[in-house]
């Protein structure tokens, strides 16, 4: 396992409030808000060009599966599956414990190639849980190199997955089965989302509610 820093390419103020999560589809970003309740359609600039309102205000990770949004709630522990309005469609409670309301389920994202959902969840325990498209649990893994977990991503070019440390700050490339191969530090105040899209690593931060664009390595 090797680490490294890597360079922002760019840094973009966001017009959107406590940005949690965020996924690439169809040429535009979607990005959660932990504030509102909101899921933000931008482009790949972060210029917001829909706002999608939901049923609930704690939305943490963000994902799209054929065509829908889905969205993780930490407090509840539910995996969420939006109508094209934003109003509820399906809720799935995913199983398991968290001590406090704010440690549980952060990230979220969908592998087509796996046909599943991986979730992170937070801290105690800090984890990865690969789920069915109704949230049952297929398989689940430890994390133990990182302080708490923020932020997931599936890599459709490799397989593997990319998480994102908000204590730690840093990002990880894992294999599926949770092997750690790279870790690289990230000039980033409280990253909460990331996504990769056309060799570039797109990160947002809760704190300074901006966008970071990084050269995947």
């Amino acid at each position: 396992m090797s680490q490294k820093s890597i360079s922002v390419l760019t840094e973009i103020k966001l017009n959107i409030q406590e940005p949690s999560g965020i996924t690439f589809f169809n040429n535009h970003l979607y990005i959660t808000s932990d504030y509102n309740g909101l899921v933000y359609k931008t482009t790949l600039e972060g210029k917001v060009v829909e706002k999608i309102a939901t049923d609930f205000t704690d939305l943490e990770g963000v994902a799209i599966k054929n065509e829908r949004v889905y969205v993780v709630n930490e407090n509840k522990r539910t995996l969420i599956k939006l109508k094209s309005t934003g109003e509820t469609d399906k809720k799935y409670k995913i199983k398991g414990s968290q001590k406090k309301h704010n440690s549980g389920l952060e990230g979220l994202c969908f592998s087509e190639k796996e046909d599943c959902f991986f979730i992170v969840n937070e801290s105690s325990p800090t984890e990865v849980l690969k789920v069915t498209k109704k949230g049952k649990e297929l398989d689940s893994f430890k994390v133990d190199f990182a302080n708490d977990l923020s932020g997931i991503c599936f890599d459709n070019k490799t397989g593997n997955l990319w998480l994102v440390s908000d204590e730690s700050q840093k990002i990880y490339e894992i294999s599926n089965k949770g092997k750690l191969f790279k870790s690289y530090s990230i000039p980033v105040h409280k990253p909460e989302g990331i996504v990769i899209h056309n060799n570039k690593i797109y990160i947002v931060s809760d704190s300074e509610n901006k966008l970071f664009v990084f050269k995947k390595p």
